[in-house]
């Protein structure tokens, strides 16, 4: 599917994620519908439409929405979701499994033929992962982002046919200017004092970086390779989150000094999220099992699929793509408030 003259939808355009996707295919010469869900789209979205894009406010809980946004398009790329390590699993189950399934039902009724899925590299579930492939190993998925996020990409797949190709993209962390969800809450941390790592931040972390995912979205939607397959798509480097951590701090001109031992971790984690859960307490609470096992285990992924079958090369180091979102973090909030 070659850009030229191809219209796409792509949901949660209001996002991180889905900004930059829509953005960037619109970059690429793809003719991008964005959606959003707000009371008023982002400037960004504003700038896509007076460049020629076509940004539409909908709710794809509604059946009807669902099926207006895909009319006249040839191709989606999925964003949109609830996109929390907290939180109740009904909520996330609607928006995570029942949106993407009815929006997959109607793009194909509609003619749509690619529908592309942006899936979490946590669907591998927390133990030691050290250049993992696609084919495994799996571990048991502990919280309903990451049941849910599985459940849908297997919908997905399972769609996949003669005149309706489906892909699923596993991004690991994904990072750069914007991240308002993983990294600027980590760098707000790190300016407040809270700059160490769990059980010493020694285990492999992935990340890429949203140009990357950019780039994997873009050659999902044109290669033909990609039928029914799901791809861990990271930025290639192995880290350790000392490291990353680190070198954050370090362009932030704190210094790093706090390590909470796993042991003691785990079980505060626990509490926290059971007395929460007690209280009815919505927000999530300072640390959860969650985030505890994403840093207990060595978490690195191969991208030899995505290299050998869409062509993925991935152009953003982490040295490069973290100091441009710790500039980013720095520029946002130095900006008067509107």
């Amino acid at each position: 599917m070659s850009p030229a003259a191809r219209r796409v939808l792509v949901t949660g355009a209001s996002g991180f994620i889905g900004g930059w996707i829509a953005r960037g295919l619109a970059e690429r010469g793809y003719a991008v519908r964005a959606l959003y869900r707000r009371s008023r789209p982002p400037a960004f979205l504003e700038e896509l439409a007076a460049n020629g894009g076509e940004v539409q406010r909908r709710d794809l809980a509604w059946p009807e929405d669902a099926r207006a946004a895909v009319r006249g398009v040839e191709a989606v790329v999925h964003a949109a979701a609830l996109v929390s390590d907290w939180g109740d699993a009904e909520l996330f189950r609607r928006q995570n499994v029942e949106i993407t399934v009815r929006l997959l039902e109607e793009a194909r009724a509609a003619g749509c033929r690619v529908f592309v899925y942006l899936s979490s590299i946590s669907v591998h579930g927390f133990g030691p992962h050290v250049q993992t492939t696609e084919e495994g190993p799996y571990y048991p998925l502990g919280s309903p982002y990451q049941r849910t996020k599985k459940q849908a990409e297997e919908a997905v797949l399972a769609a996949n046919g003669p005149g309706f190709r489906t892909v699923a993209l596993r991004p690991a962390d994904v990072y750069g200017p914007g991240d308002t969800t993983t990294f600027y809450r980590l760098l707000e941390a790190q300016e407040r004092g809270i700059r160490g790592t769990l059980g010493g931040g020694l285990h492999l972390a992935s990340l890429v970086a949203v140009e990357d995912l950019v780039q994997a979205a873009a050659l999902a939607l044109e290669r033909e390779q990609s039928a029914g397959q799901a791809f861990n798509i990271t930025g290639g480097e192995p880290n350790t989150w000392r490291q990353l951590l680190g070198y954050t701090a370090s362009l932030l001109g704190v210094r790093p000094w706090l390590e909470l031992p796993l042991f003691v971790a785990r079980p505060v984690a626990a509490v926290l999220a059971a007395v929460y859960a007690f209280l009815g307490i919505r927000r999530d609470p300072p640390l959860i099992p969650y985030r505890v096992e994403h840093v207990a285990y060595d978490f690195d992924f191969s991208i030899e699929k995505a290299q050998r079958l869409l062509g993925y090369t991935p152009a953003v180091g982490w040295r490069e793509g973290l100091a441009r979102t710790v500039a980013a973090y720095r520029a946002e909030r130095q900006a008067p408030q509107q």
